[in-house]
């Protein structure tokens, strides 16, 4: 049966996409933020860094994007008889993308430690069995959860005021993870991807007016599971409990949506970040863990 590759055209084309990831495992990653993961493509609307695979029935059945911001290849193959079809085509784009690119490192594959099959995979095609933990993977299920605490005088907790913030958002946003990988073009995206939930898009302002502490949240009704992503406050605004506000408000906003529990995601060794989780009642449930690909110079 003929499968055909098409590239992703524009958010758009994102309903269908999220209709394949609806039956992906669960073990799969990025099957709840996926939609804030491709708002970071700068060429999301030319169609150059995101592709799907279509049956002859016209179903996706594939789905990939070079994620340079993380150095990352994110994908999802639906499991069946013509999976290892897609997976080879799949791997090429890839590696192609990335090379033309001059891409001057390696990518990676991240999975879950319990995903043995997508580990197995990704080895089959020339990925590394070097294997490195990279994230925690926490779990809220909304038992005993904590009343939402009173800010400080001052501060100001909302949704964010549109694309009329977006440029004070980023500069937060920088400020928090200490990078510049975040931009103005990316966050206005996500206003328009797909299904963004402008309830779920939480700011803390302070006492003079600017953006001290934001929390994202995305919820797939499906399967009645919401994540966050990202989280963050400022440092000027550290020891002030704005992080607690931000996730428990979050966490009481995807109940009364009908989720049955919360995931998110930090980085093995940011241990204040566990802590603050731990602390609101997530636990750590898995690991996510990463093997990578050596590239060779296109000649």
């Amino acid at each position: 049966m003929p499968i055909t590759r098409f590239p992703l055209r524009d958010e758009a084309d994102m309903p269908r996409i999220l209709d394949l990831v609806r039956n992906m495992p669960v073990a799969c990653r990025h099957i709840i933020d996926l939609p804030w993961r491709l708002c970071a493509l700068v060429d999301i609307n030319e169609g150059l860094d995101a592709v799907f695979w279509e049956d002859s029935d016209g179903k996706v059945i594939g789905f990939a994007a070079c994620q340079y911001v993380w150095a990352a290849l994110d994908f999802f193959i639906l499991p069946g008889s013509e999976a290892q079809t897609v997976a080879t085509d799949l791997f090429a784009w890839a590696n192609e993308r990335f090379q033309e690119r001059k891409w001057p490192y390696p990518y990676w594959v991240e999975f879950r430690d319990d995903d043995l099959e997508r580990q197995q995979l990704v080895k089959a095609h020339g990925f590394l069995n070097e294997v490195e933990d990279r994230y925690i993977l926490f779990q809220h299920a909304f038992a005993n959860l904590p009343l939402v605490p009173t800010l400080p005088a001052g501060f100001q907790l909302r949704s964010l005021i549109g694309e009329q913030e977006v440029a004070a958002y980023t500069e937060l946003h920088r400020a928090a993870f200490e990078s510049t990988s975040m931009t103005p073009e990316w966050r206005a995206r996500t206003l328009r991807m797909f299904p963004y939930r402008p309830e779920l898009d939480l700011v803390i302002s302070a006492p003079d007016g600017s953006l001290a502490g934001f929390c994202v949240g995305w919820f797939e009704p499906s399967r009645s599971i919401a994540q966050i992503e990202p989280i963050g406050v400022h440092p000027r605004f550290h020891r002030l409990g704005l992080g607690r506000v931000l996730l428990l408000e979050m966490l009481h906003r995807f109940k009364s949506h009908g989720a049955n529990s919360a995931i998110v995601e930090t980085d093995v060794d940011r241990i204040p970040a566990r802590h603050a989780y731990e602390s609101v009642g997530f636990q750590q449930v898995h690991t996510i863990r990463s093997t990578k690909k050596l590239l060779k110079p296109l000649v």
